[in-house]
């Protein structure tokens, strides 16, 4: 067995793995689907309970996913919700709510700049007949180009942008469209900034969609989220990861402008491959 060497700090900066663990780390950036280039072999199991659904809804939404990197460049992941009362208001009744499917092939990094992609395409749909409160009673077919890149090395600074579609088609449920949703296919653009630092990663991330190209309703949203992401690192074992994330939110849209705070706590279970070098 031979020991690895340890990167020096210049070698860390400039290699794009380093960023793409540092997307990683960022848990509110899941959505976006940005390259991360987990290990090949490598699963995660997540779980981010809903907290802030104990003052605001009937119900208690528990969403339990997976990701795991199938090949060196192909990952697949789930998502599935759960809800349940939680006794503080009123309602009764428990089962599933939401599904989410998704892969992802990411194109191996450029070893001048460190700029990563990735392309892929979600699917979302909801089951069975959840409380009303909980689905817009649309499936979702979402496909997607993500890229990241360095911006300042030195600094741990990494910019990340993502282009997508969200298609929308009709279910068996009513319609429940939330404040400055979208009623119809829109084309959303993201991007932002990530930064590391020894304690904490922050991020900054700008949302645009509109639905002015895929019908006559001619709709725009814009949403601004800052972030900061804490890792409970005392509470972390061997294959185990905590992570608090504190986020803000700004958003103008067709129903006015409004602003909103969340706080939530995601649990991952980390699966690596064992890697003998000789």
């Amino acid at each position: 067995m031979v020991e690895r060497a340890e990167a020096q700090p210049e070698e860390l900066n400039s290699a794009p793995g380093y960023f793409g663990e540092l997307l990683d780390r960022i848990p509110n950036l899941g959505n976006l689907e940005l390259p991360s280039f987990m290990p090949e072999g490598m699963a995660k199991f997540y779980s981010s309970p809903h907290f802030g659904d104990l003052l605001h809804r009937e119900y208690l939404r528990v969403p339990v996913g997976m990701r795991a990197k199938l090949t060196k460049q192909l990952e697949a992941h789930a998502e599935l919700e759960s809800y349940f009362t939680h006794g503080l208001r009123e309602g009764a009744g428990y089962g599933l709510d939401r599904l989410r499917l998704g892969g992802k092939y990411e194109i191996t990094s450029s070893s001048s700049t460190g700029t990563a992609w990735s392309t892929g395409v979600d699917f979302e749909t909801p089951l069975g007949r959840p409380p009303t409160e909980l689905s817009d009673g649309h499936r979702h077919i979402m496909p997607y180009v993500s890229a990241s890149r360095p911006i300042i090395p030195d600094w741990h600074l990494l910019g990340y942008s993502t282009l997508g579609a969200d298609l929308l088609s009709s279910t068996s449920l009513p319609s429940n469209f939330g404040r400055n949703q979208l009623h119809t296919d829109a084309l959303t653009l993201a991007t932002g900034v990530a930064r590391d630092w020894p304690l904490f990663n922050t991020s900054l991330t700008a949302t645009y969609a509109t639905s002015e190209l895929f019908s006559n309703e001619s709709s725009h949203v814009f949403s601004l989220r800052p972030a900061v992401i804490i890792p409970l690192r005392r509470l972390e074992g061997k294959h185990t990861r905590l992570i608090l994330t504190l986020s803000a939110r700004s958003t103008w849209g067709p129903d006015g402008h409004e602003l909103g705070t969340s706080a939530s706590v995601r649990v991952e279970f980390l699966f690596r491959p064992r890697i003998d070098i000789k």
